[in-house]
């Protein structure tokens, strides 16, 4: 029946979880999901992720999505899936965990059809009501370990890494069998050598399982520092002190086991000298492997903040989050049920366990770490999770007192206080679960299906053929990188990140180099002059695609006698828009700077889209930057609609009395078949 109970709950999880799985190629720059596209891109390229590499993770993911994809599973979905399958052995672990640890040592007793004299006493619908009194009975505490686990998966930090591809479920599922083993009542042959290779794997995985150390030691210090000998008349077995020589010879063993974790890492060197697509840094060097092995790049964020304002920023950092996931009043019900269970022989080395395990990350988290962490957080939210279990074990032994065998036989007698306890849980934890099902699935499945990197393939599909374009580092870039590599798309082009030599590019092999209008934000004109060592000039190419140029630009169309002209308009249908694409050309460099209009106009001359500009170029080439030798290449994308008659364009200034006065004016005709 616990086998029952435990695959529903996980049944439900997963139906839920299923909402939210992203099938696209990731776009959302939220922190949770920076760096999904990359491992998207790596999972299905063998290939190698940040520091610090996690190499296991990879491993694993690449065989469970190469086998996915022989399946049909498609590229974008596969690596999200690996995560879930991930998440859901975790999930089933502690449930387990949290059955086994609240098993009360002798069952409840039973409610019985059959009086002491062997004549039957309840009938009917009275039997029926006995066993299901009985039932709920026996397995109260796998009743309270289902809830707890419902409620834990449906956290936010939970469940989004549950539908995405990073590699945070991962190593719940490995802190989940760590606690398993540790906390597991009976005698385990070699307990102590399990959690040291164990943890050595979930440590090089990622450093935070660490954290778990302190709480592993001290569920198995016992084992570690006495001997058992096995009696017969004894389950248990006795134990006595071993030698000093003993302890020190299981310390090295343990060692040796947990160091076995490090050696996926010759992944890293392999795939590099491999010359594998996607290979993050430079492993295949030293200085290179050990900076992804160490994680240098991370250092920025591990250090004990300054300031007090700054320790104060941190720790309202980490509480904002752990108040989102599990909420205030869980947070406080979980301390109290850790803290009530240190008062409980039978449960005080579970609740030391939880509180050394999630306390000891939390104060890294506030101390000495400066970004949110979804490794550190994990293990708070686990632990105030058994918190809440533990709490609900304590407030239904308080309100059923122990009862005498006669009372589960008389036919008169109602239901036991407990099992009216527990149906009231059983509707709080609905409630509970309904609340973080609304606060949580709208959240997440905007960030799965985010069409950011959707649309940044889109607009590199009007780069230039043999363009190169550069994107930076991260979720725009990787979704192009997609696209590129694994969907076969955009095959004349040449991506890059803003790490290239530009110089070289352009000044020197003279290839076309664009990137998004976007990434001027970022890498404004005085950058890529400093990147290519002259002054460069701008124009558009594509809708929201820019050239950096060290020439000029286009020479002039037409001759401008006076102010300035729009020449060569073009009207082109696509698919979903309308583009005009027009030479901005001067007589002489204008004294001021003007901005852009461009309206689509229906039959009656009425505005029915718009795709107006601060300055030429996506407001990045200013009238005052123009020069009168050269026209400046311009497009504006609009969208296609049905009655679609003209475009009227021009630019026009605001005046001081905020009026708007268009200065010179232009109309093209559009004519799309169909």
């Amino acid at each position: 029946m616990r086998r029952l109970i435990g695959f529903a709950t996980l049944a439900i999880l997963l139906v839920v979880y299923l909402t939210t799985l992203q099938t696209i190629p990731n776009g959302s720059e939220h922190y949770y999901m920076i760096d999904v596209g990359e491992t998207q891109n790596v999972l299905n390229q063998w290939g190698t992720l940040h520091a610090t590499g996690y190499p296991l993770y990879v491993i694993v993911g690449n065989v469970l999505v190469a086998g996915m994809r022989v399946l049909g599973v498609n590229a974008a979905t596969a690596p999200g899936v690996t995560s879930l399958i991930y998440g859901m052995i975790a999930l089933g672990l502690i449930f387990v965990l949290a059955v086994h640890v609240t098993e009360p040592s002798e069952p409840p007793p039973q409610s019985s059809a059959v009086n002491e004299g062997g004549s039957q006493t309840n009938r009917g619908n009275n039997s029926q009501e006995q066993s299901t009194i009985s039932f709920l009975q026996r397995y109260q505490h796998v009743f309270l370990a289902a809830g707890m686990v419902l409620l834990f998966g449906l956290t936010r930090t939970v469940w989004v890494h549950n539908s995405i591809a990073e590699v945070y479920s991962f190593g719940l599922m490995i802190l989940a069998a760590l606690l398993l083993i540790a906390l597991w009542r009976k005698p385990i042959r070699g307990r102590v050598y399990w959690l040291a290779l164990l943890g050595g794997i979930g440590a090089f995985h990622h450093r935070a399982i660490g954290m778990a150390a302190l709480a592993l030691v001290f569920a198995v210090w016992g084992e570690i520092v006495n001997t058992r000998t096995p009696n017969k008349d004894e389950k248990m077995g006795t134990y006595s002190r071993a030698p000093l020589q003993t302890i020190l010879v299981r310390i090295v063993i343990c060692l040796v086991l947990g160091l076995l974790g490090f050696l996926p890492y010759i992944y890293l060197p392999l795939r590099a000298n491999a010359g594998a697509k996607w290979v993050y840094g430079d492993p295949s060097t030293w200085n290179g492997f050990w900076d992804q092995f160490l994680g240098r790049e991370a250092s920025r964020f591990i250090g004990t903040p300054t300031t007090n304002a700054g320790l104060l920023a941190n720790f309202n950092l980490v509480n904002t989050v752990l108040v989102t996931d599990v909420t205030l009043i869980g947070i406080v019900l979980g301390l109290i049920g850790l803290l009530l269970a240190l008062w409980n022989p039978a449960r005080r080395k579970v609740a030391i366990t939880m509180l050394l395990s999630g306390g000891v990350a939390y104060l890294f988290h506030v101390l000495f770490y400066t970004d949110i962490l979804s490794a550190l957080i994990l293990p708070v939210t686990l632990a105030l999770a058994f918190g809440s279990l533990l709490l609900a074990e304590w407030v239904l032994k308080r309100i059923e007192p122990q009862r005498r065998r006669e009372d589960f036989t008389t036919e008169t007698h109602r239901p036991p206080r407990a099992v009216v306890g527990i149906l009231v849980l059983g509707i709080v934890i609905a409630v509970f679960a309904g609340y973080l099902v609304r606060q949580n699935q709208p959240f997440i499945h905007e960030m799965t299906s985010n069409p950011t990197g959707l649309e940044t393939i889109e607009l590199a599909k009007g780069v230039p053929d043999g363009a190169v374009m550069m994107l930076d580092w991260g979720p725009r870039y990787y979704a192009v990188a997609f696209a590129h590599d694994l969907l076969g798309e955009l095959p004349s082009i040449t991506l890059v990140t803003h790490k290239a030599d530009f110089k070289k590019l352009v000044v020197d092999d003279r290839r076309e180099l664009v990137t998004a209008d976007f990434t001027f934000y970022n890498r404004p004109v005085s950058w890529w002059e400093d990147q290519l060592g002259t002054k460069v000039y701008l124009w558009a190419v594509a809708p929201h695609v820019v050239e950096i140029s060290n020439l000029v630009g286009y020479l002039a169309t037409g001759s401008v006698r006076t102010g300035i002209e729009a020449n060569s308009p073009t009207v082109i249908c696509r698919t979903n828009t309308i583009e005009l694409q027009v030479y901005w050309e001067v007589a002489s460099v204008p004294d001021h700077d003007l901005s852009v209009f461009v309206h689509l106009l229906d039959k009656d001359g009425t505005m029915i889209a718009q795709a107006d500009e601060a300055a030429p170029v996506y407001g990045l080439r200013p009238l005052t930057t123009f020069e009168p030798i050269a026209s400046v290449h311009d497009v504006y994308a609009l969208p296609r609609l049905p009655d679609a008659n003209s475009i009227a364009y021009g630019l026009y200034r605001q005046l001081p009395s905020g009026e708007f006065q268009n200065e010179y004016s232009f109309n093209a005709a559009v004519k799309c078949d169909g």
